[in-house]
């Protein structure tokens, strides 16, 4: 499991793919990490993670609505994962374009 710090190295690269100029201004990325601040760092960490793998195609300001739902439902339930109905276990969080670039390259 990557730290923070790698976590966030690598958000920043997958968010400045939705630029036409391919990167993102210092004071943008101080300014959106300011806004973390008032979210726990498990949130944090499970929200860029779900971005990376799941909206590639979206800017930063998407993030902060991932982390806002999951520190709401971590304040609730005390869990910041998904659950299922049978037997309570944490989902699985799969990359489905890297399994599909996968499958077909077989």
């Amino acid at each position: 499991m990557a730290d923070l710090s790698e976590l966030k190295e690598q958000y920043w690269r997958t968010v400045s793919r939705t630029r036409k100029s391919g990167r993102i201004a210092g004071s943008v990325k101080d300014r959106i990490e300011s806004e973390w601040k008032r979210y726990d760092e498990d949130v944090i960490s499970e929200a860029l993670r779900i971005h990376i793998n799941r909206y590639k195609t979206y800017k930063e300001q998407y993030t902060i609505g991932i982390m806002r739902n999951l520190q709401k439902k971590k304040d609730t339930t005390g869990r910041i994962g998904s659950t299922n109905k049978f037997g309570n276990m944490m989902m699985q969080d799969y990359d489905m374009e890297a399994l599909e670039r996968e499958l077909l390259a077989n």
